[in-house]
Parts: C-alpha cells; structure tokens; sequence
C-alpha cells in the first residue's frame, strides 16, 4: 500500500535552468518584435496615404462638387445646380468639337506613336557596334521641356522664317500655310508630339526586350521560325505589360496635352485644334465659368478612364 501511494504522487516539474530561461525571454523578445514590425508596417504607409489624400483626392472630390453648381468668380455666392453644366454640354457645340478633335488627337497619336515606338525599340535591340550611342541620341527629345519643344516647333513651322517652309521652296515644293490652316494644323500639332513620344515609346519597349528570354527565340530559330513569327508568337506576348504600360503612359499625356495647342495654334484656326483639355482651361481660366469648366473635365476623366480600363485587362489577361 505505501508503494502504491508512493507510486500515485504526482511528478514534481523540473526547475527549469538558466538556459531554458534565456530562450524564453528570446522567444518573447522576437515575439514582441515581429508584433511591432506588423504594427509598423500597417502604419507606415498612413503618412502618404494622408498627403496623397489631401494633394489629390480632396481636388477631385471638390471638383465634382463643382461641377454640379453654377460658380463663377465674378459671383460672390453660388447654388447647387444639379445636372445642368452636363446638360450645357450636350448641346455645346463647341464643346462637341472639342471631345472629337481629343479622340483625334489621342487615337491617331497612340497609333502612331506606338507603332514607330516599337519597331524603333526593335532596331534598338539588335546586337550592332555603336548602338548605344544611338539609343543615347534618341533619349534626347525626352530631356526637353514641353515648353520649349511647343516654341521650337512654332518657329519650324511659321509660314514666312520657319526652316520646313524654307527646304521645301529650296526643293521647289508647295509651302503650305502649316498652324493657319484647318486642314494642316492639327497634323502639325500631332508631328510635334510624335518627335517626343516616340522615343518614348522606343525606350520603354527596349527595356522590355532587353529583358525577355533569349532561350525561347533561339529554340525558335533552329526549328525554322521566320522573324515575323519570332515576333507575333514569342517576342509580343512576352512584352504584353510593358506595351501596356508604354500605351497608358502616352495616352495619359495625349489626353491631358495642353502646352502644345496653347503655344503652337492656339487652339486655332476656328476651334480646329482645340482639344477637351484646352477647352476646359479656357472655360475655367479665360470665361470664369468654374462650374462648366469642372464638368467639362469631369467629362475629360470619364474619357480617359474607359480606354485605360480596357488596356488594363488586356494586360492581365493570360497570353
């Protein structure tokens, strides 16, 4: 009996030793650590996100307010207007001109600029002697300020002193009349845009394809594969996201071009090169018409955001 009740006592725990108390505090210091590194960052975006708030979303929501009233400067107080500046649009011609020569102006940019953008970057790519000083001279266009790219094609362009004029007299070819004409002002405009967004484009899709597998295309090569199938089948998937990216950057810039038309036309002859975002700053700035001005460019978002969207999902969809 005494064995039995000897045997039926519970086990005294062991003392735990110096080490095992050490490893404890370890253990809870990493604890600690990780649980304030999870604090921290769940925190350290707050600060930005704060300033990304207050420099853009509140403009924009103060805009939209905006564009639902009939505020003028001139006008010390203003009414809610509900859906009237929207209304006004509908029936603006001129605001009518305005959107169709931004779909112009942004579709036939696009194009262009993406089409001689990528067989630029193809050029770029190739494996020649000196090619680097070549892609280095194409770079250059993108270290001009807008500005003085708009003055500089304004002086190429005049009719009278402008340098184009003068070699097509010196080749005995008609001189057209380029930033007074309805017919060539537009084209001009987009010519000044294409010389910079070209190599934009170009240096954009070089990235990409300095990067894309060589292992594939060889594999393609030896098999027989033409160059044009190379490119459609292996080459162009592979750069999906970055031409999806280089198209979104330039039409970002296409719709919200506005230093061009002011400097070089204008917006002339008439309402021919006056794009949407022109218009608005004419209507906002030069009329005072704050409320008609803030749809306008409710308006121009609206544009912007539907092709955006598209590129977007083509972007992420599986090749």
């Amino acid at each position: 009996m005494a064995d039995d009740n000897v045997t039926s006592r519970p086990l005294s725990r062991p003392v735990a030793g110096p080490g095992a108390l050490k490893g404890g505090a370890r253990t809870a210091t990493a604890r600690v650590r990780r649980e304030l590194d999870k604090r921290f960052f769940r925190l350290a975006p707050l600060p930005g996100f704060i300033v990304v708030t207050a420099v853009t979303l509140v403009p924009i929501a103060f805009g939209i307010y905006l564009s639902f009233t009939n505020y003028q400067p001139i006008q010390p107080s203003y009414r809610f207007a509900g859906l009237v500046n929207y209304r006004q649009i509908l029936h603006d011609p001129q605001a009518h001109q305005a959107i169709w020569n931004t779909l112009i102006f942004a579709g036939v940019g696009i194009v262009i600029e993406m089409t001689l953008g990528v067989g630029l970057a193809l050029l770029l790519a190739r494996p020649v002697r000196g090619i680097s000083a070549f892609r280095t001279l194409y770079i250059l266009p993108l270290m001009v300020a807008g500005i003085a790219s708009a003055v500089a094609w304004r002086a190429l362009l005049n009719t009278s002193s402008g340098w184009v004029n003068y070699f097509f007299s010196v080749l005995g070819l008609p001189q057209p009349n380029w930033l007074a004409s309805p017919h060539t002002a537009m084209p001009s405009v987009l010519l000044a845009d294409v010389w910079s967004g070209v190599p934009t484009v170009a240096i954009i899709v070089l990235a990409g394809l300095l990067v894309v597998p060589k292992e594939p295309v060889e594999a393609a090569r030896v098999d027989g594969a033409s160059a044009v199938q190379i490119f459609w089948h292996l080459t162009l998937p592979a750069l999906r996201p970055v031409l999806a990216f280089a198209m979104i950057f330039r039409l970002v810039d296409l719709f919200r071009q506005i230093a061009l038309f002011q400097v070089v036309t204008g917006g002339g002859p008439g309402l021919a090169t006056t794009v949407l975002n022109f218009f608005v700053y004419q209507s906002t700035f030069v009329f005072g018409q704050l409320g008609y001005g803030a749809s306008l460019a409710v308006v121009l978002v609206l544009m912007m955001i539907i092709p955006l969207t598209i590129i977007s999902r083509f972007a992420r969809r599986r090749a």
